[in-house]
C-alpha cells in the first residue's frame, strides 16, 4: 500500500486494517488484546454471566483478525474457545451450588459462543481480504493517475518549450491553444489566440493555411511539409518562410475533435538556398567567361561539368545530362601517364598537374597544362574536384626551340672542350694550392663564354648578324652626336659584322687564360658570356633573362671576381626560389648624386655602371636584409651554406670603389644592385656624352607627385617646380584621388609603385587613366626596371625611373615622358628566333609601336582572329617558321584582315616572293640579316611616318 490517508470516518479504520505491520508488533498487540479480554472476562464474569464471551471476546477476536491477519485471528479463536471451555468445566463442577445455572444451559451457551466465534473469525477473514483487495485496487488507480499526470506535464512542457510552433484548432477552425514558440513567430501573445480564427489574427496567412485545416477535418489525413510564405502583423515588411504540417486529434469515439498544426520557420534555410543558387550561377558564369577550359568532377573522378570552351575546342557537344571526360581527348602517347597521375591524385587527395596533348575539333593535337585541386567539406573529405586546361602550345614550342638551340650549343661546346681536354688535364696536374684551383675555375668560366659566342655563330649565322647589327645600332642611338670617334668605331663594327664570316677563326683563337688584375671590362659582354653557364648552374626550373643597356659605359674591374659575384647572387636567388621562378640580370648607366651619397661611407658622387640581379623568390625580412652582408651570417642550414657569399660580394665591390645594396620585401622577391665606378676613357672631354641639365624641359606641365616618403616628396616637388612645372603633391593614393575630385587635371602622374597601406601606384595609375584618358604616367621604385616589367607587375611600355635618381635624371625623364610620341598601335611580330625577335621588337618600340611576338604561324593567326578590329596595325612575318611557311601565314592574314600592312622577312632572298607579293601596295619584302635602316625603309614603303636616323 502507498500509506496515503483515507478520507472520512472510515479513514482511520481502513488505515489500521490495511497498514502493513511487522510480525513482532502484531504478536505483541495480539497478546496484549488477549490478556485484556480475559482480564475483563474474569473481572466482570459473575455480573455478565453467559453474555461475557459475546460482549468481550467476539469483538476482540474480530479486531485481531482484521488487524493482525488470519493466522493470529485463528490462534486468538482457539485461545478464546479453550479458555471459555475451561471456564464451563469449572462451572459444571460447582453446578450443585445454590443459584448456579443448569449444566445444560451452560453447555448451550458455550456451544453458541464457539459457533459465534467461528463465524466472527470467518467474517473478519473475509472482510479483511476484501478491504485489502479494494485498497490494492485504489493504490493502482492512484499510481495510474499519477503517471497520467506526469505524462500530461511532460507533454505540456514539450508543447510549451518545443523549438517548433504548435497550434490546435477546433472544428470551427478557431484557435484552441498555441505554444510560446508559435506566438514568437507571429508576434501575437499566447493569450490572444484562443477562440479566434486565422482570418482574425493572421489575415496575410489565412488563405495559405486554412485550406489545409479544412482538409484534415474532412478527410482525417495527415498533411506534411507544406511551404508557406508571407508576413505577420508584428513585422509586415519582413517576408518569411515556414514549413507547415497538419494532423488530426481524435477523441475516444474516433471522431476528429481538434486539428493540430506544426510550424517550422525556414526563412534562413530559404535564404541559404537562394545564396547557394546565386553562388552556383556566378561560378557558372565565371567558368563560361574564362578563356581556358574549365571542368569539375565528383570525388571519384567522374566529370560532371565542362564549360563552353570544351565544346568549342573539341567540336563535340554531348547529349543533355551526359559529359565526355577530359581524358578521352588525350593523345595516345600521353593517355597512360596522365591517367596514372590522375588516379594517384584521386587516391592521395594531392593537387593534379600534368602537361599533355588534347585533340581539337580539326583532329590536330595541342599542348595543355591540365590542373585540378580538391575542395573539402568541414570533415576534411573531398567534396569535389575543380580543374582547368590551359593552352601552352606556344610555350612548349618555344621551349622545344630553345632546347634545340641548347643542344646545338652543347654539341659545339663539347667539340671545343674535347680540344682543350689535354690542356685542362695538364693544368689540373700542376695545381698545388687553392689559388691555382681558383684560377682554373675562372678559366673554365671563360671557356664557357667562348663556347656560347662561337656556338651562336655556328648555329644561325644570319640571325646572329641581325643581333650584332641591332645592338650596334642601339649603341649608336645612345652615344652623343659629339662623340664622333666612338660613332666611327661603332660604324666600323657594323660594317665588319657584315663580313663576320671571315672572322670566325679569329673568335675561336681567344686566349685560354686571362690575367686576374683589374682591367677595363664591358659588363654587357661579361653577362652575355655567362648566360649559358648560369642556365646550367640554376637548372630548368629557373628562367634566366638578361636585359642589357645600349651604350653602357665600361668599368675597370677584376673580370673573374665580377663573374663570381654575379654567380653567387644567382645561386642565392635560385635557393630563394625552391619552386622555380625568374632571374633577371639588368645593366644600366647610373649617376649617384651628393644627396644620395651623403649618408653612405666611402661613396663618392659620380657616374657608375650598374648591374641589377633580381629574382621572384621569397624575399627577406627587414632583420635578415640588415645582416645579409655580415660574414658567416646565413639563413640556410649548417650544411647548406657558409654565409660568406654575400660578404665576399660586398668586400669585392667596396674594394673596387663601388657600392652594393639590397632591396627586398617578404613575398615580393629581391633585387641586389651593384654600382661599379665608370672607367674614364681617354677621349677628349668635349666628346663625352653631355649630362642632362637641371631644369631642361620641353614645356611647362601640370604634374601630380604621389610619394609616401615626406622628404623625398618635398625634394621631388621642389625640383619639378624649379624646372617650371606646376606641381601638386599627395602622400598616398586616396589623397591623390581627392585632388582629382577637387578639379586638378594634371598632364603627368609621377607615382611610387609602393605607397604603403591602401591602393598601390599601379592601381592608382589605372584609376587616374580611367578618369583622365590622355594623362601620361611615370613610375618610380627601388626595384630594377625589368624586374618589374618582365615579372608582370608593369606593362612593357611603362615609363619607370628607378631609385636612387638625381635631380637632373628626374627632370630629363619627365621631359622624355612628356615628349614621348603617341602610341602607333600594335605590331604582330611572327619570328621564332628569340634573338632576332628581341632586336626587331626594340626597333619597333623605339618608334612608338606596341609589339606582340608569336613564335609559330598558328599562334599568330589565332591572335589576329582574337584581336579587335583595327587593334593590329602591322605584321612582320618571317618566312622560316617551325609549323608553317611565312608566306602561307601572310595569305591567311589577308583573309582575316584584308587591309593589314605586312613586312615579309626572309633569309633565302626575295626573288621567289616578288612574283606573288611584289606588286602589292600593302606588302613589303625585306631580306635577312636586316638592320634598323632596312626595317625603317620597309615601314616607310607601307606609309608609316618613321624618321630616318
Amino acid at each position: 500500500m502507498d500509506g496515503s490517508v483515507h478520507p472520512g470516518l472510515a479513514g482511520p479504520f481502513l488505515t489500521i486494517i490495511t497498514q502493513q505491520r511487522p510480525p513482532a508488533w502484531r504478536l505483541g498487540f495480539a497478546a496484549l488484546a488477549l490478556v485484556a479480554a480475559f482480564g475483563l472476562r474474569y473481572a466482570f464474569g459473575p455480573e455478565l454471566g453467559e453474555f461475557a464471551p459475546f460482549v468481550i471476546h467476539i469483538p476482540v477476536l474480530f479486531m485481531l483478525t482484521l488487524v493482525c491477519g488470519a493466522r493470529i485471528g485463528l490462534v486468538a479463536l482457539l485461545v478464546f474457545v479453550a479458555g471459555d471451555g475451561m471456564l464451563h468445566v469449572s462451572r459444571d463442577a460447582s453446578a450443585l451450588a445454590p443459584g448456579a445455572p443448569e449444566p445444560h444451559v451452560a453447555r448451550a451457551a458455550f456451544a453458541s459462543f464457539a459457533l459465534g466465534s467461528l463465524a466472527t473469525f470467518l467474517t473478519g477473514v473475509g472482510l479483511g481480504a476484501g478491504v485489502r483487495r479494494i485498497e490494492a485496487a485504489r493504490a493502482r488507480l492512484h499510481s495510474a493517475v499519477a503517471a497520467q499526470h506526469a505524462t500530461v506535464a511532460t507533454l505540456e512542457a514539450l508543447l510549451d518549450h518545443a523549438p517548433v510552433g504548435f497550434a490546435f484548432f477546433d472544428r470551427h477552425l478557431r484557435f484552441v491553444r498555441v505554444n510560446e514558440t508559435l506566438a514568437r513567430m507571429n508576434g501575437i501573445p499566447v493569450a490572444e489566440h484562443p477562440g479566434r480564427s486565422m482570418a482574425e489574427l493572421l489575415p496575410q496567412l489565412a488563405a495559405a493555411i486554412t485550406p489545409g485545416l479544412s482538409r484534415v477535418i474532412e478527410t482525417g489525413a495527415v498533411i506534411a511539409d507544406v511551404e508557406v510564405e508571407g508576413a505577420t502583423p508584428a513585422a509586415p515588411a519582413v517576408w518569411r518562410h515556414w514549413l507547415v504540417s497538419y494532423f488530426p486529434v481524435r477523441t475516444q469515439g474516433e471522431s476528429i475533435g481538434l486539428v493540430g498544426l506544426i510550424v517550422v520557420e525556414i526563412t534562413e534555410r530559404k535564404k541559404a538556398e537562394r545564396d547557394l543558387a546565386e553562388s552556383e550561377q556566378r561560378y557558372r558564369l565565371l567558368a563560361e567567361a574564362l578563356p581556358k577550359m574549365v571542368w569539375t568532377s565528383t570525388p571519384d573522378g567522374h566529370g560532371d561539368y565542362y564549360n563552353r570552351r570544351w565544346a568549342e575546342f573539341t567540336g563535340e557537344t554531348p547529349e543533355p545530362g551526359q559529359v565526355r571526360e577530359w581524358h578521352t581527348f588525350l593523345h595516345p602517347d600521353d593517355s597512360a601517364p596522365a591517367l596514372d597521375a590522375w588516379a594517384a591524385s584521386l587516391g592521395s587527395g594531392a593537387p593534379f598537374s600534368r602537361e599533355c596533348r588534347l585533340r581539337s575539333a580539326a583532329g590536330s593535337y595541342r599542348w595543355f597544362l591540365c590542373r585540378a585541386v580538391p575542395v573539402r567539406d568541414a570533415n576534411g573529405r573531398i567534396d569535389r574536384w575543380y580543374g582547368s586546361c590551359t593552352d601552352i602550345s606556344e610555350i612548349v614550342a618555344a621551349r622545344e626551340a630553345l632546347a634545340r638551340t641548347n643542344e646545338d650549343l652543347e654539341r659545339l661546346a663539347a667539340a671545343r672542350t674535347a680540344e682543350l681536354a689535354t690542356t685542362n688535364l695538364l693544368l689540373k696536374q700542376e695545381m698545388e694550392d687553392r689559388l691555382k684551383a681558383e684560377a682554373q675555375l675562372r678559366q673554365a668560366q671563360k671557356m664557357e663564354a667562348v663556347g656560347q659566342l662561337t656556338g651562336g655563330i655556328a648555329h644561325d649565322f644570319n640571325n646572329l648578324l641581325t643581333v650584332i647589327i641591332g645592338n650596334l645600332e642601339a649603341a649608336e642611338r645612345r652615344v652623343s652626336p659629339n662623340a664622333v670617334e666612338i660613332r666611327r668605331f661603332l660604324d666600323y663594327g657594323r660594317q665588319g659584322a657584315l663580313r663576320a664570316a671571315t672572322l670566325t677563326q679569329r673568335l675561336l683563337a681567344f686566349s685560354r687564360r686571362q690575367p686576374l688584375d683589374p682591367r677595363p671590362t664591358d659588363v654587357n659582354r661579361l653577362v652575355t658570356g655567362m648566360s649559358h653557364m648560369l642556365r646550367s648552374a640554376l637548372g630548368e626550373r629557373v628562367m634566366v633573362e638578361t636585359v642589357l643597356a645600349g651604350g653602357l659605359w665600361r668599368t675597370e674591374i677584376d673580370h673573374n671576381q665580377l663573374e663570381n659575384a654575379i654567380l653567387n647572387l644567382a645561386v642565392n636567388a635560385r635557393d630563394a626560389m625552391p619552386d622555380g621562378g625568374k632571374l633577371t640580370i639588368e645593366t644600366a648607366n647610373a649617376y649617384l648624386d651628393e644627396a644620395y651619397c651623403a649618408d653612405l661611407e666611402d661613396l663618392l658622387p659620380g657616374q657608375y655602371v650598374a648591374a641589377f640581379v633580381s629574382d621572384t623568390g621569397t624575399g627577406m625580412t627587414e632583420e635578415v636584409r640588415a645582416r645579409a652582408f655580415e660574414p658567416f651570417f646565413t639563413t640556410k642550414g649548417p650544411r647548406d651554406g657558409t654565409g660568406l657569399g654575400l660578404s665576399q660580394v660586398y668586400g669585392f665591390v667596396k674594394q673596387s670603389g663601388g657600392h652594393v645594396m639590397i632591396y627586398s620585401e617578404r613575398g615580393e622577391g629581391t633585387t641586389v644592385k651593384l654600382y661599379l665606378p665608370r672607367l674614364e676613357e681617354t677621349a677628349p672631354a668635349e666628346n663625352a656624352p653631355a649630362r642632362p641639365q637641371r631644369g631642361a624641359h620641353a614645356r611647362p606641365a601640370s604634374i601630380l607627385v604621389v610619394e609616401d616618403d615626406a622628404q623625398l616628396r618635398a625634394l621631388t616637388t621642389a625640383t619639378l617646380r624649379d624646372a617650371g612645372h606646376h606641381v601638386a603633391e599627395a602622400a598616398d593614393a586616396a589623397a591623390a584621388l581627392v585632388l582629382l575630385d577637387q578639379g586638378e587635371t594634371p598632364d603627368l602622374l609621377f607615382t611610387d609603385i609602393r605607397l604603403g597601406e591602401g591602393m598601390d601606384g599601379r592601381a592608382l595609375a589605372e584609376e587616374v587613366k580611367r578618369r583622365l584618358a590622355n594623362i601620361r604616367v611615370l613610375f618610380t621604385t627601388a626595384y630594377a626596371r625589368n624586374a618589374l616589367v618582365h615579372h608582370g607587375r608593369l606593362g612593357p611600355r611603362a615609363q619607370l625611373l628607378t631609385k636612387p635618381f638625381s635631380q637632373g635624371e628626374l627632370v630629363e625623364k619627365v621631359k622624355d615622358v612628356l615628349e614621348e610620341p603617341a602610341n602607333r598601335g600594335t605590331v604582330l611580330l611572327v619570328e621564332d628566333e628569340p634573338f632576332v625577335a628581341l632586336v626587331a621588337r626594340q626597333i619597333l618600340e623605339d618608334h612608338g609601336f606596341d609589339v606582340t611576338v608569336a613564335s609559330h604561324g598558328h599562334a599568330a593567326l589565332a591572335h589576329a582572329r582574337a584581336a579587335a578590329p583595327g587593334a593590329v596595325v602591322l605584321a612582320v612575318v618571317d618566312v622560316g617558321l617551325p609549323d608553317m611557311r611565312g608566306d602561307a601565314v601572310v595569305r591567311d592574314l589577308a583573309e582575316i584582315a584584308p587591309d593589314l600592312p605586312v613586312i615579309i622577312a626572309t633569309g633565302y632572298g626575295t626573288s621567289d616572293l616578288e612574283g606573288e607579293f611584289g606588286g602589292s601596295a600593302r606588302i613589303a619584302l625585306m631580306g635577312k640579316p636586316y638592320d634598323g635602316a632596312t626595317l625603317r625603309r620597309a615601314l616607310q614603303k607601307l606609309g608609316f611616318d618613321v624618321p630616318d636616323e
